[in-house]
């Protein structure tokens, strides 16, 4: 009996003593666990690594041992063994300096932030959580990183150094989201992609073409999305995340849900958000320099089968905005052993009706309103791919991922004018089918060797009628805004690059890509007969090009970095380019010009970055982008004459051309200052010029400076930051008169400047439950964003709720 007791003690005391050897590291300000944490002793000869749990054993380790914890996002924490607290749980502080960051979307693989010569800043899912942004469009503009320009509340068109809409590349998951009918003006594709689903997401900045091909002129920007996460016990593993979040500038009321299933080697994750928003309220502190500039004081509203403008009650309220769009995300993963790893991945989005507010907002004359009806149609874009990856060692390939896709997107335009029975259609239908595969080679320790392929085709359906709202007869003599008998594209490209650390200090890489686009559109013959437009019907392209780009990084020491990049990029015109027929604001049509070649880039930029104490880090980036038969929207003539007769009068014509050569340069900085463990100061700003030097106009998207300055306090369970988002003056003289710039929508003067003054809290209830509060534009100040079509919010007060289970 007494063995029996004996033994039963020994048995308790040596669990205890295992359990003890335990510890659990989370993450200070809202108790979740941090995976990758590295732990080691002075002379690492003992390091263990935290699981996905934040746990890892320190049995290894000797009695009276010091303790390193390190972590690439949080700032390193050292202690004694015997310093461990007894409920064996170890806090670590995020580090907003985060010098040895791993990014993917430089050379698609992964890659130390450190060693490449690009400007590459990336947004995680904490700080995404944090920020509480409605949509992906504003997540990028929040971080004070990119300009967003806004035309409705449903939208968001990213802008990185003066080049927007098809001039930026938007990448999911690997695969392009931009395809055939990108077009030249603003794009609200960024907010179809849900944040609440976003693992991170990355900028590039400057020509990806080398790696990405055609329109990443102005940068890349690329959405990861959570990956399902497998059992570290190799038991089933349940884990689930929840949100529930109000808005008080546009009501808005989101709730998401995300539910992960892991086991040893299989893992789904299911991801659902909602979001509903109202009419968005603008600032009421007003300049009153600009009079009553922004406000709705007037909208349509049909009575009794007839228009009516309604005077608006409540001018600050921006009646005709309100949306709503709900989102889903599913991935399963298989990882059959250690080299290799499958994930099917379905993303769905879609959204009710978003009215087009700008166009809402135009007047015939003083008391009546030009549209009754003009909304984007239920849009939506469904994702499916299958991915594979493969860690083999192999003789050609050391890691390899390929990439089978398929891409289905509804765009639909639909529109009536103010007293007019007929409501116009025009429903466009993208398919895109694509296939990637990135291979990488390790040729030797200091070089490493990337190539791959890469196939897209896109199909454009375009259709378009005309429905008395009386009668509802339907009728098909309308003109589709795209070739209606066949509009298809091909993209086949393959890329080399290379990585060669020279030495410690000197680091040198190199890229080129082949690339090869054809476009073959055609109309038919009713339709050609309903425009009785001049210009051949059948439209062909084939074009090719070559984009390369060479990288030089110095690190004399690990306080210095200095980097050099020259870089090409190209975009080949798409289906938009060569055949849209679109009449846009006033009694001008943009046609087809078969004649538009594409468009080149070529940069050259200079980085220097400073670390002082490990505490402070500076960052400047200059850079200068020439175009070469850039594309602009400009009059042209069609049959010697500048005008056409369509249905309703004589049109001006329009088309875009390549207007010769333009430039855009500018400046970036950032100041990251970690002045305690809890408390720092995070600012950047950006300053970018272009012209055309053809006619030494103005280049249009070019955005005026902007930046943003946040001082941020990180305590246990706890993190505050209050942050200045700020704009400069866009003077009128500095718009362009292609009017992308949107002219009619600003004051006689321009687009004044504005700042914002905003505060976001969040506290950590407990392991399972957080609760954010937040403040935007604390002093109500009423401003729009260079080149929109919609005021920003008012002071807008957020109250969002995170469970994690």
């Amino acid at each position: 009996m007494k063995k029996q007791i004996f033994s039963i003690i020994s048995f308790f005391l040596l669990s205890f003593a295992l359990n003890a050897q335990k510890i659990t590291v989370l993450d200070k300000s809202d108790l979740q666990p941090i995976s990758q944490v590295n732990i080691t002793n002075p002379g690492k000869s003992v390091m263990v690594t935290t699981d996905n749990q934040g746990i890892a054993d320190l049995s290894g380790f000797a009695t009276g041992d010091s303790i390193i914890f390190t972590h690439v996002a949080f700032q390193t924490f050292r202690t004694a063994k015997p310093h461990i607290p007894s409920n064996n749980k170890i806090y670590l502080t995020e580090n907003i300096i985060k010098l040895d960051e791993f990014v993917y979307t430089a050379n698609r693989d992964e890659e130390k932030k450190s060693d490449l010569p690009y400007k590459i800043e990336t947004i995680s899912s904490k700080e995404i959580a944090f920020n509480n942004p409605q949509t992906s469009a504003l997540m990028l503009e929040q971080s004070g990183e990119v300009f967003v320009q806004q035309s409705q509340l449903g939208g968001g068109s990213p802008v990185l150094r003066g080049f927007e809409a098809n001039k930026v590349l938007l990448v999911v998951d690997g695969i392009r989201m931009n395809n055939a009918i990108y077009r030249a003006g603003h794009l609200q594709n960024a907010i179809t992609v849900d944040p609440f689903g976003l693992a991170s997401t990355e900028i590039l900045y400057g020509p990806g073409s080398t790696l990405y091909g055609s329109d990443a002129i102005g940068g890349v920007i690329n959405f990861i999305t959570a990956d399902p996460k497998l059992s570290s016990t190799g038991k089933t593993e349940v884990h689930a995340n929840a949100l529930a979040r109000y808005s008080s500038a546009n009501t808005e009321k989101t709730g998401g849900i995300s539910l992960n299933l892991g086991w040893k080697k299989w893992a789904v994750l299911a991801n659902f958000s909602y979001s509903d928003f109202d009419d968005l309220r603008q600032g009421k502190v007003r300049n009153p320099a600009y009079g009553t500039f922004g406000e709705r004081q007037f909208y349509a509203e049909r009575f009794n089968r007839k228009d009516s403008t309604v005077a608006n009650s409540k001018p600050w309220i921006q009646k005709s905005s309100a949306y709503s769009q709900y989102n889903v995300l599913g991935k399963v993963m298989f990882r059959p052993g250690e080299r290799s790893r499958y994930i099917l991945n379905v993303q769905y989005s879609n959204s009710s009706d978003i009215p087009r507010y700008d166009r809402l907002t135009e007047m015939s004359n003083d008391t009546t309103m030009k549209y009754a009806e003009w909304y984007y149609g239920p849009q939506s874009r469904l994702l499916t791919s299958l991915k594979a990856e493969y860690n083999l060692n192999a003789v050609i390939f050391d890691h390899a991922s390929v990439i089978l896709g398929y891409q289905n997107i509804h765009e639909d335009r639909i529109q009536r004018n103010f007293n007019d029975s007929i409501k116009k259609y025009n429903l466009e239908t993208v398919g895109v089918i694509s296939l990637n595969a990135d291979l990488a080679k390790k040729l030797c320790a200091k070089d490493n060797l990337r190539y791959g392929l890469e196939f897209e085709s896109n199909n454009v359906v375009s259709e378009a009628h005309n429905q008395n709202i009386n009668s509802g007869d339907v009728t098909y003599d309308r003109a589709t805004r795209y070739p209606d008998d066949k509009a298809k594209m091909m993209y086949l490209a393959a890329y080399l690059s290379n990585n060669w650390n020279i030495s410690k200090v000197l680091a040198f890489s190199q890229g080129i890509r082949f690339n090869y686009v054809t476009l073959n559109a055609v109309y038919s013959d009713t339709m050609v007969k309903i425009m009785d437009i001049p210009f051949d019907p059948s439209i062909t392209q084939k074009n090719a090009a070559v984009n390369g780009y060479l990288g030089l990084v110095a690190t004399p020491g690990h306080d210095w970095k200095f980097s050099l990049v020259g870089s090409t990029g190209f975009r080949a015109p798409n289906i938009d380019d060569l055949t849209k027929l679109n009449a846009v604001t006033g009694q001008t049509i943009v046609l087809p010009n078969p004649d538009l070649k594409p468009e080149y880039a070529y940069n050259l930029e200079l980085s220097l970055a400073k670390t002082i104490l490990g505490r402070v880090r500076l960052e400047g980036t200059a850079f200068y982008t020439w175009l070469r038969d850039a594309h602009v929207i400009a009059p042209k003539q069609y049959n010697g004459k500048d005008s056409i007769y369509m249905v309703d009068g004589m049109y001006q014509c329009l088309a875009p051309v390549n207007a010769g050569n333009a430039y855009v340069c500018g400046l970036q900085g950032n100041l990251l200052a970690q002045v305690t463990r809890s408390f720092s100061i995070l600012s950047n700003l950006t300053y970018t010029y272009g012209y055309n030097e053809t006619d030494g106009l103005p280049l249009d998207h070019i955005p005026p400076v902007y930046g943003m300055t946040s001082f941020r306090l990180e305590m246990k369970k706890f993190k505050g930051d209050f942050y200045v988002m700020y704009n400069g003056w866009k003077r009128i003289s500095q718009y362009s008169n292609s009017g992308e710039d949107n002219e009619q929508y600003a004051t006689a003067y321009g687009m004044p400047s504005w700042y914002t003054l905003n505060l976001k809290l969040s506290y950590q209830v407990a392991h399972y439950l957080n609760i954010e509060l937040g403040m935007e534009n604390i002093l109500d100040e009423n401003y729009r964003k260079f080149a929109s079509g919609i005021s920003s919010p008012g002071r807008n007060l957020i109250v969002a709720l995170h469970a994690n289970l």
